[in-house]
């Protein structure tokens, strides 16, 4: 289990760019000799880019509630009026 980990640590520093230049090195050599391991990076690289996908599509919804909320809401007006004019000059 703890070689799996560390596999997995190793691969995800490749990915994000954290490895020391000559440990980036090596690793490529690694992916060259094992066929399995460069598909493992292909995986991991996907995975990342789905959840950081779906990271900003959570942000995006969040802005968009507090937007509408600031917006919409009549407690809210002040708020509205304030952005408005600060926009309209």
């Amino acid at each position: 289990m703890r070689t799996s980990l560390n596999n997995i640590k190793e691969t995800d520093d490749h990915v994000l760019g954290l490895t020391a230049p000559q440990d980036g090195l090596l690793f490529e050599a690694k992916m060259i000799l094992n066929p399995e391991l460069r598909l493992d990076v292909a995986w991991h690289r996907q995975t990342l880019n789905l959840v950081q996908q779906y990271g900003r599509n959570q942000l995006r919804a969040e802005i968009q509630a507090v937007h509408s909320q600031l917006f919409t809401r009549p407690e809210h007006q002040s708020f509205r009026q304030s952005i408005l004019r600060f926009f309209k000059r």
